[in-house]
């Protein structure tokens, strides 16, 4: 009976993941395309203002089909894009260079990360170990991206942002460090498995 119930609810979590996983490939998705039509709009469509931690911007995209839109929206620090008079703004850049980074990659890692998961409890449900060297491979490659984008993340966006889209340059350091404690905890719990699973088979081999 526990058997069953435990079954159940592994393919319970296989679904949510996978349901997650697509989902968010269509959000990366619709987020690219609408990059791409951004500088096809009329300014009116684009509102990009002074906030008080940055510049707050969002992007009404007509779908066609009666008032429906796509939006998308966000904010750009004021320590990535100074508070400089607007006609030294590239606005439109600077919203594309802000989406992607901030937004489509963090989706893409995730989506990374949700495929490898959702391997993991398919093989769980086909009566695999979790706990295979492969995991743990996977496991040790998104924690250093995660390790990477948290540490170089801003920065790159600091410097297209002054290539692309601003009147000057300008190369901010900012950590994210909740993402750094994700990538090495992520680290730390890969490393820890793999040396469970080498003194595991150390004891197999003695018996």
């Amino acid at each position: 009976m526990k058997s069953k119930t435990g079954c159940k609810n592994i393919s319970n979590l296989h679904s949510l993941i996978r349901f997650f996983y697509y989902a968010s490939i269509v959000f990366a998705a619709s987020g690219l395309i609408a990059l791409v039509f951004i500088f096809s709009i009329p300014y009116s469509a684009i509102s990009f203002e002074k906030g008080i931690r940055g510049w707050v911007y969002s992007v009404n995209m007509p779908l066609g089909i009666g008032s429906a839109f796509f939006m998308i929206s966000g904010e750009i620090p004021k320590n990535i894009l100074h508070f400089i008079p607007l006609d030294m703004i590239n606005i439109r850049a600077a919203i594309v260079v802000d989406f992607l980074i901030s937004h489509i990659v963090p989706f893409i890692i995730v989506i990374i990360g949700l495929r490898e998961i959702g391997n993991l409890t398919s093989d769980m449900l086909n009566k695999k170990s979790p706990f295979q060297a492969k995991y743990l491979k996977s496991l040790r490659k998104i924690s250093y991206i995660v390790l990477l984008y948290s540490t170089l993340g801003n920065t790159l966006l600091c410097i297209l942002i002054s290539i692309f889209a601003a009147d000057y340059f300008s190369v901010t350091v900012v950590f994210s460090w909740i993402g750094v404690l994700i990538g090495v905890l992520g680290y730390i719990f890969s490393d820890i498995t793999e040396y469970g699973l080498f003194l595991q088979d150390e004891y197999d081999t003695t018996l």
